[in-house]
Formats: C-alpha cells, structure tokens, sequence
C-alpha cells in the first residue's frame, strides 16, 4: 500500500516538473548545451588568440642604436621584429601609448662597448600591461636579448682566446610523473565541486518549489495531506523526485564539462595528446559529492516548506545559493587535509575532490568525508520531515520565520519534560565534533592538563547540558542518572581494569595484519611523555574522570537516549558506538573503539544507570596512562620510551592478559547477574518502570540530578 502511494505521488509530480521549462532548462540545457557551446567558443577565441599574437610582427623602437650595432643587427634579420624608425626617447614613448609601436629597448650609451669592455650594462624594456599582449611580446625580447647576451659573453671569450665550448650550457630536461587524468583532474579541482554544488541545489530548486510551494499557492497541497496517504509516503515521494533531479542534473554537468574542458585543453597546442579523462576518479567525484547533495536538495525542501508563496521562496534562495559558493574560495585556497577539513560541511566534499581528481586520496580521508556528509545530510532531512509533519503546514497565516516565534524560545523554562530526537542528537554530535577540531588547540592553553580538563568540560560536556537544558529533556531518563546496584560498580571497576591488558593484546593483533603509521604513533606518544614523567599518577586520574564523565554523559546520554527512542536496542548501542569511536579520527583505532564503545553502552542498557560505564571507561583510561607511566621509567623518555608507549600491546604478557581475562569475565558476570532493569519506554508519554537496583532519583532544586 505504501509503495503504491508513493509511486502514485512520485509520477504525479514528475508530471508536474516535466511541464517547467525552468527545471528542463537547469537539468538539460545547462550541461548538454550551454556548457559545450560556450567553453568550445571561447577556447577557439583564445587557440585563434594565441596563433595571431605568434604570427604577427611587433614593431620594436630601439633608441641609440648606433651603440648596439649587433642588437639593431638581430632585430631587423629576426622576421618577428620590425625595427622601427630612429626616435627621441619621448616621441617613442608617445608612439608606445598609443600602440604605434609595441615595445621600447632603451640601452646607455655606448652599451654594446662596455659590455664588451666586461662593463655591466642594463638594457631597459618599455612595455604597456594593459594591452593582453604584452607577455607574448615581453617573451620573445627576452628571448632576443638572451641571445644578444650570448653573443657579447662569445666574443669576450674570443679576445682571450677561450674557446666557445666553456659556454656549452648544463642541459636540463623537465619529467612530469603526473598523469594525464591527474593534470586535467587538477585544473578540474578548481571549477568542478562548485559546479557540482551549484548546479545539483539548482536542479532541485525548482522540482522542490513544485512540490511545496506551488502547490500551497494553488491549494493542491491541502487536498492532497487530507487523503488517506500518509505524510510519511508524500514527503518520500516527493523528495525522492527532488534528490532524482539533484543527481540527474549533477551528473551531467559533470560529465559535460569533463568532456568540453577536456576538448577545449586539447584544442590549445600545449596540452595536445597530454590530457585524458579518468573513468574512475570521475565515478569517485560523483559519489563524493552524493552526500552533499542530499543535504542541499533537503536545503531546499525545507525553503519550499517555509516559504508562502514563489516570491518569498526565490528571496529565501539567495542567501541559501552562497553556501555552495563557499567551494569556490577552499578550491582556491587548496587547504592541508585536516581532520577539521574532512568533518566541516561543503569544505569537505570540496577537498575530497580535489584529492580524487588529483590521483592522491586515501581510503580513509574519504570514508571521514563522505560520512560526516552524510550526517549532515540526514540531520536536514529530519529537519525538512519534522515541517512537513506540522499541522500549520497549509496554514496561510503561518509565519515560521516570524520573529513571533521567538516568545516562544524564551520560555525555556516552561514546557514538559522530553526525552531528545534523533535529529537534536545528531546536531549535538556535530557541534561537539567542530568544536573539538576548531577550538580543541586553542582551549586551556598548551600544557596538557589544563587543556584536558578545559576540552572536556567545554567542548564535551557544555554542549550536552546546553542541549538538554535549552529542549527540556527528562534528566534522569536522557543521562540513565539511576542509582545502580552494588554488584554493577563492582562490574564496571572489574572491567575497567581487565580490559586494560585485553585491549592492549587485541592492538598488538590488529597492528600485526594492519600496521599503524609509525609517525603518528610517536605524535601521539609525545603527547603524553613529559606529563607523564612529572605527574604520572595525577595526569592518569585526571585524564580518567575527565573522559568517563564527560564523554560518556554525551555518548551514553542524550546520543544514546535519541537512538533508543527510534532503533532497537542493539542498532542504538552500535551506532552511539560508531559515533564515540568516529569522533577519534583515527582510522585505525575504530574497531577497538567501537568495541568499546558498544560495552559501555551495553552497561548503561543492563544495568539501567551511566555509572557503571563512567567508571568503567574512567579507570581504563587511567590504567592505560599508569601503565604508559610505567614504561616511561623502565625505558626512559628518549626514542625507546617513544616506542614503547606507542606500542603498549608489545609489552603484555601472558600473566597479565590471563588477569586482564579473569577481570572482565568477572565483570560481565557481575553485570548480567540480575535481570534487564525497565528502565525507559518504548515512546514519550508511557510510565516509567523503575527495577530494582536501578532508582531513579529525583531532580534536585535548580534541575540537576544528584548521584548518591
């Protein structure tokens, strides 16, 4: 029934985009068109240019030729000079100005002597920069004077009977190691992600106003919201015909100007037979930009859903346009890939194509880009299905950018209490994650422990309890703050010290089929090496309760409440488990961080509370410090004390990993002992079913929540 409907509404409105000439124009007359007749035009303009500015002879006043006979000499033999008549210094001037002539060579007087006489002599060139071209002529009288220079230095030598052959020159001979796909991709780098961004928001601009703002004006949409389809089904049909045109209309600028840029470089004489196209890095560009998108087609989904009418619509649109515009500028700039980068939306899918292009990406800058994307791009789709669900919708008197709206966000404190969306959870990882990569150097200055401690409580916890004090989220129910049980503490602290020796073991193996870079490997250890060796015991519980609390009140708080709410159990603490590990940037550290992550998340889930968890996470981060503490003073803080605390798993053995096994069996016993505390219900609204050995407990004056 639902594909039926959807298939109904999706045809409806492909009809409906066939008949806009403006959709037809931006999808098909742009790159099938428009691109191949303007950039083959201006390239045979330029190739015609070119041909011209080489055949034509340039008129050239040589003033005081009578001291450079040889030069006055190779000027009226070389058939691409005209030399022209003797001139006063002004009048040639005057001549130059107004292109008479198009170049002055202005030597000293009896120049030609005194070089010979091993005199320095500078010969002055006149030239008009406002004239294009003026770099053709510059380069062929450099050339000449090259090689008058040539002759004097010859004849130097000849008056001391040197011979000729101590000016044979060192022969230097240029390879270039870049392909022909790298060399078209580089100058691709510079216009394609723009092009791409622009045009795929443009071919769903107008399908996307089709389906929303039309048809509000016309009062199609209040007709169609009233039939037994459901929201759900409409948004999807509609937005599946949006993200169509989006692609559609990406892919062909891509593959248009592809082609004409590659046919327009092949017709200028430099770059014949030099160019071609790479099939691959043409698919990898596409899927790259994929992500973004989607993001900008539910860009404007949501500015046909709030504008009223078409007018209002186009107004919204301009300033929504200068987003993707913004490639322009990072193509420009060619930034270092940074973790920052690869996270930070339109600059991402910017750089990864400029890598693609290029013949330079790793596997693993892209999986980062083309993921932080794709957060970006469900968090606007949530957003365009939250407008779409609202009642107000064919409301005409709605104003949802009114600022009457905003008596409404000032009574914060007034509401009842929720527990978070998946889409809020989503926006507060994602301000976490760029607040970390932009502000995480800057935060609490350069030593170690103040920076920790300023990064956690700032840029970790701060968001999550900005969050959840501004939405009115349920405390207790959205930060699992419950009282466990005793044989729960116990489990978390068995665990926190057994995974210690297991997780170093479980690196080694990983590292032994899948290497680690040795430069980031001793990056990290340096961190950590001189804290260590002054306040080995302090950095190691400082760092621990900072992270167990604070990292885990975001990951296992309001990231995890929201994925419960819509996922099953397993898939919520898998994806909050994803998350804590992504936010890393480390690419080979997320299996084990992963793995982590799903345990931490599974003893909040069975024991009901988060304080497990803390100190689980909080005692094997300070066990892996005092064991890196250890290994500074058995092997000191030279290179071998760099080694050793970058390579921690090398140094486990079998008596430790069988304590290490022991521990975390112990734990996961102690755990799993008592049955799964009902905690939280399936949907907002239902009761709360305490167990017994997770309480809740309530709110203190002020909103906080005490743990006893």
């Amino acid at each position: 029934m639902r594909f039926s409907i959807i298939k109904v509404v999706f045809f409806k409105e492909l009809r409906e985009t066939l008949r806009d000439r403006r959709s037809l124009a931006v999808m098909f007359g742009i790159p099938l068109l428009l691109y191949p007749l303007v950039a083959i035009g201006i390239s045979g303009i330029g190739v015609a240019k070119l041909k011209r500015a080489a055949e034509e002879t340039r008129t050239v006043a040589l003033l005081d030729a009578e001291g450079v006979p040889h030069l006055a000499k190779m000027i009226r033999e070389n058939p691409k000079f005209k030399l022209a008549p003797d001139t006063s210094a002004d009048e040639a001037l005057a001549a130059l100005k107004d292109r008479r002539i198009d170049a002055i060579l202005n030597p000293p007087k009896d120049a030609e002597r005194r070089a010979l006489a091993s005199e320095e002599v500078v010969i002055s060139l006149d030239l008009d920069r406002s004239r294009t071209e003026s770099a053709v002529i510059e380069q062929r009288l450099l050339k000449l004077l090259g090689d008058y220079e040539k002759w004097v230095i010859g004849e130097r030598l000849r008056t001391r009977n040197v011979p000729d052959t101590v000016l044979r020159p060192v022969q230097a001979q240029t390879i270039d190691v870049a392909t022909g796909g790298q060399r078209l991709g580089m100058m691709l780098a510079l216009m394609l992600p723009n092009i791409l961004l622009v045009t795929g928001m443009l071919g769903a601009f107008f399908p996307a106003l089709n389906a929303t703002t039309t048809e509000r004006e016309a009062g199609t949409l209040e007709t169609l919201l009233v039939t037994p389809a459901g929201r759900t089904e409409l948004l999807v049909a509609k937005g599946i015909l949006v993200l169509l045109s989006s692609f559609l209309t990406a892919g062909l600028n891509l593959v248009s100007m592809s082609l004409v840029l590659w046919k327009a470089l092949s017709m200028i004489e430099a770059f014949k037979g030099v160019l071609d196209i790479n099939a691959t890095a043409m698919l990898l560009t596409y899927l790259a930009a994929l992500p973004a998108l989607i993001f900008f087609s539910a860009v404007v989904l949501v500015v046909g859903l709030l504008a009223r009418n078409f007018r209002e619509a186009n107004a919204f649109a301009t300033p929504v346009m200068l987003i993707p515009l913004a490639s322009v500028a990072i193509s420009m700039a060619e930034p270092a890939i940074t973790p920052g980068i690869l996270v930070t939306p339109v600059a991402s899918t910017t750089v990864i194509i400029r890598e693609v292009l290029t013949g330079h990406v790793t596997l693993g800058a892209y999986v980062l880009a083309f993921a932080s994307s794709l957060l970006y791009a469900g968090i606007m789709v949530s957003l365009a299905a939250r407008l779409f669900s609202t009642e107000q919708l064919v409301n005409p008197a709605w104003e949802p950018l009114s600022l009457k709206g905003l008596r409404k966000t000032a009574q914060i404190g007034r509401g009842p209490r929720r527990l978070p969306a998946i889409d809020e959870a989503l926006i507060l990882f994602v301000v976490c994650l760029l607040l970390l990569f932009y502000l995480g150097d800057v935060v609490g200055g350069p030593r170690l422990l103040p920076k920790v401690v300023a990064t956690q409580i700032l840029l970790v916890l701060g968001p999550a309890l900005l969050f959840a004090f501004l939405g009115r989220y349920d405390w207790v129910r959205t930060f699992s703050l419950r009282r466990p049980g005793w044989p729960a503490i116990i489990g978390g602290v068995c665990l926190g010290i057994g995974l210690t020796p297991v997780v170093r073991y479980l690196g080694t193996f990983q590292d032994w089929f899948w290497p680690r870079d040795t430069e980031s490997m001793r990056a990290h250890a340096e961190m950590f090496i001189r804290p260590l060796m002054e306040h080995p015991w302090l950095i190691s519980a400082v760092v621990g309760v900072m992270a167990g609390v604070c990292e885990e009140l975001l990951y296992r708080g309001p990231i995890f409440a929201a994925l419960r709410r819509r996922l099953s159990i397993w898939p919520a603490i898998a994806a909050s488990a994803v998350l804590f590990a992504a936010a890393h940037l480390d690419v080979h550290g997320l299996p084990i961080r992963t793995g982590l992550g799903m345990l931490l998340g599974y003893l909040v889930w069975r024991t009901g509370s988060i304080l497990p968890a803390m100190i689980a996470h909080g005692l094997y981060d300070a066990a892996q410090l005092a064991y890196a503490a250890i290994m500074i003073r058995t092997y000191g803080s030279g290179a071998e004390g760099d080694i050793a605390v970058a390579n921690l798993g090398s140094t486990v053995n079998l008596v430790q990993l069988g304590i290490g096994c022991l521990l975390t069996g112990a734990g996961l016993y102690l755990v799993t002992r008592r049955p799964i505390p009902a905690t939280d219900p399936p949907a907002d609204g239902l009761p709360v079913v305490p167990a017994a050995d997770a309480t809740p407990v309530a709110p203190a004056a002020g909103g906080a929540v005490p743990l006893h």
